[in-house]
């Protein structure tokens, strides 16, 4: 063959293997890229079955722990409810032990019966006996309080038609006990006994129970009942009197209490009413009275009388107060005998010698009747030189009941000499000495 034919048959030949080898080499090529893909796709099927796998085991620790914890709250509830158990226990037995002791006391109360009870009422009969003996009736119940009411004026009225004196001043003391609901019964009871006595004038009456001025002033034995006659504008006014004079006398209670109810009082008094409350307020020691007693005093009222009781009880108490309104009287009062009075009581004010001033004379006493008269300063007694009350009483013990004697008075600056009859003088008044 020619050069010509050989080539192409040689190029026909490489040409087929440069085929065969091409189809080969590509076959394994696509091969070898599918077979990768598929190993791809495997290993993310393997990444999302480890990780899926990895979530349930995440989930499986998170319930075990969960699981632990609840075990381990169990443990501790198992636990706390055998303490609580065992507490209860403890609680219950004593209960037991408790309400066992108390059965017991119960049967032995039972056992006691009628004798404890005995007991108990002598000992409430006691108490109430106690409480009695004290004048304290709050126990009493409204029907027992009426009961009792009925009972006492049965009882007065009784004694009072038989002139039974004790009784009747039991029976009026009696109702005055029983508190607010008798006080009515008890001013009724009061006014029948001090009619007999005598009201206008005082210790002037019939006399049919023979009652004594002592026994007259202490007609009037509670507080509360007091308190009424000054308080109650309804009251019968002869009681409101009586309160009026008896009101100084009870010390033990409140001081200001007692001059304000009487200050109450002085503020619309007129006549016999105002002379006896400026004597009260006088005699009660309490700051405040010296402030009613300078009001009435200012008011200038148609009293005459009282005011120059209201001066020498202010001249008695000696307070600024009551001097600048005694001044005040001495230049303004309406009437001539209360500014006299008010200047002699200024006049009294600056005493030069030693001795009583006297503050009040008794009408119709023996002082009255000798002619001593209020602020004359008495120094000397049946030759005794006097610088007090206790002085004077000394003094007159020394001599016979039914003599007379001489007493001086200082008046104004000038000795005057009187006689004194024989009995009681009659007259009040305080100790004085010149200003050093």
């Amino acid at each position: 063959m020619d050069k010509a034919t050989t080539g192409a048959v040689l190029g026909t030949i490489l040409g087929l293997l440069a085929g065969v080898c091409g189809m080969y080499v590509f076959g394994n090529v696509r091969d070898a890229a599918d077979r990768q893909a598929t190993l791809e796709e495997q290993v993310a099927a393997r990444d999302s079955e480890r990780a899926a796998l990895q979530a349930r085991l995440d989930r499986a620790l998170a319930e075990i722990d969960r699981l632990k914890t609840d075990a381990e709250a169990a443990r501790r509830s198992n636990a706390d409810i055998a303490r609580d158990h065992g507490r209860l226990s403890e609680a219950k037995a004593d209960a037991e032990a408790a309400a066992e002791q108390l059965r017991a006391e119960l049967d032995r109360l039972r056992s006691g019966g009628a004798e404890s009870a005995r007991q108990l009422e002598a000992r409430v009969a006691e108490l109430e006996k106690l409480l009695e003996d004290n004048e304290i009736l709050a126990h009493l119940s409204p029907e027992e309080i009426q009961r009792r009411r009925e009972m006492h004026k049965a009882a007065f009225d009784l004694a009072f038609d038989t002139k039974d004196k004790a009784r009747v001043l039991d029976a009026l003391r009696q109702m005055q006990k029983l508190g607010p609901a008798a006080y009515n019964d008890a001013i009724a009871m009061w006014k029948k006994v001090a009619e007999d006595f005598g009201l206008h004038p005082i210790g002037q009456g019939p006399g049919t129970l023979g009652l004594n001025f002592q026994e007259y002033t202490s007609l009037i034995s509670s507080y509360g009942l007091l308190q009424k006659g000054l308080t109650d504008p309804d009251v019968d006014p002869s009681f409101r009197i009586a309160a009026l004079y008896s009101v100084p006398w009870w010390t033990a209670e409140n001081s200001a209490e007692r001059a304000r109810m009487v200050g109450e009082i002085l503020h619309g008094a007129k006549g016999y009413e105002a002379g006896v409350a400026v004597e009260a307020l006088r005699d009660i020691q309490d700051p405040s009275a010296v402030r009613y007693l300078t009001e009435y005093l200012a008011r200038n009222t148609d009293n005459a009388a009282a005011r120059i009781n209201a001066i020498t009880a202010l001249q008695r108490k000696d307070t600024p107060e009551g001097w600048s309104a005694i001044e005040h009287a001495a230049k303004n009062d309406g009437d001539e005998k209360v500014r006299r009075h008010a200047q002699a009581a200024l006049g009294a004010r600056e005493v030069t010698v030693e001795g009583v001033l006297v503050t009040w004379v008794g009408e119709s006493s023996q002082g009255a009747l000798a002619g001593i008269r209020v602020n004359d300063i008495m120094t000397h007694y049946n030759g005794v030189r006097v610088k007090t009350l206790e002085d004077i009483n000394r003094a007159k013990q020394t001599v016979a009941p039914d003599q007379t004697v001489t007493v001086i008075v200082n008046r104004a600056g000038e000795e005057v000499s009187l006689q004194l009859g024989p009995g009681t003088i009659g007259i009040d008044g305080r100790a004085v000495a010149p200003r050093k």
